[in-house]
């Protein structure tokens, strides 16, 4: 059984841009996952733009950070930002790929989405699920059912889970900043429960749970995504790096992106795109942080929307 609330957003601007926002939970009597935030335009839909947020976020935060939910649905997009998953849950990815199974379906019915106008994308976290899903939707013997996007993109998001375990390595060995020190141990450990150790021990386990993987010649689970316009997204500020993480480039998520895009581009697919956003990434307060939904320009990714789905 399903609840479903509407309501009205208070932002004036916003109401002119969208008919009806609606809260979905798809689970009984749990608000804490499995539920979206549904941006209806005013106008029959022109396509879906599906964005999943970082680790722990909310829909709310993600329209903190971000603009694109309102540009697009002002652009006549229906925009629907969900949260697959509870905060404590160890197989996240696994939850997220089944209930984006489920909700992708529901949702072009429900909002009478155009036949191939499926857009998805997220941040950080998000941004690898969405990736793992086109990937494994676009693949030649994919699950029955599965419906494939269009367009799939990132927000600076950890492709290689064998890089991101090294990159938690040196954060330990490095102690620096507390705040990446308390992820790099919970990361660590959530990693050893899910994959059975380090990648040196376990490298198929990691290469499967990557939607990009270094190591394997055709880039592992990226191979499926030739076909689609890709863009990745980064903030790649090596500066404030060293200065507040004691980082390097080699462990930053810049490696797994510019790694992923010239893998497709190796591949063939000539719409895969590296999106430089030097020194734009910014924390809903105001403050310098480039890992953050703010390096992305709303008004140009729709855009390229337009552009790819051939809509103008």
């Amino acid at each position: 059984m399903r609840t479903i609330i509407t309501i009205i957003l208070c932002s004036s601007h916003f109401a002119a841009a969208a008919q009806t926002t609606e809260w979905v939970f798809r689970s009984k009597g749990d608000s804490t996952q499995n539920y979206y935030l549904a941006l209806q335009p005013a106008t029959p839909s022109r396509g879906l733009l599906l964005i999943i947020g970082g680790f722990c976020s909310t829909p709310i935060s993600v329209m903190q950070e971000t603009k694109l939910p309102e540009t697009a649905v002002r652009a006549g997009y229906t925009v629907v930002i969900p949260t697959l998953y509870n905060c404590d849950s160890i197989r996240s990815n696994s939850i997220a790929q089944q209930r984006l199974e489920t909700l992708i379906p529901e949702l072009i019915a429900k909002y009478k989405i155009p036949a191939n106008h499926l857009i998805i994308g997220g941040q950080s976290m998000g941004g690898h699920q969405a990736l793992y899903y086109a990937g494994q939707a676009l693949k030649p013997d994919h699950k029955p059912g599965l419906i494939a996007p269009n367009l799939v993109f990132g927000v600076d998001p950890p492709l290689n889970m064998k890089r991101l375990w090294n990159s938690f390595q040196y954060t330990i060995r490095m102690n620096f900043s507390a705040i990446a020190m308390g992820e790099a141990l919970e990361q660590t450990r959530r990693f050893r429960l899910l994959y059975g150790g380090s990648p040196d021990k376990f490298p198929k386990a990691y290469e499967a749970a990557s939607s990009f993987y270094a190591d394997a010649p055709d880039g592992g689970n990226a191979r499926h995504l030739r076909s689609i316009p890709v863009r990745l997204y980064c903030d790649p500020d090596i500066s404030w790096i060293i200065s507040n993480r004691r980082g390097t480039a080699e462990f930053m998520n810049m490696a797994d992106l510019s790694g992923c895009i010239s893998q497709l581009l190796k591949l063939g697919n000539t719409r895969a795109e590296f999106v430089n956003c030097l020194g734009k990434g910014f924390k809903p307060d105001g403050s310098r942080h480039p890992h953050f939904f703010s390096m992305l320009d709303p008004d140009e990714f729709v855009q390229w929307m337009e552009r790819m789905l051939g809509n103008k």
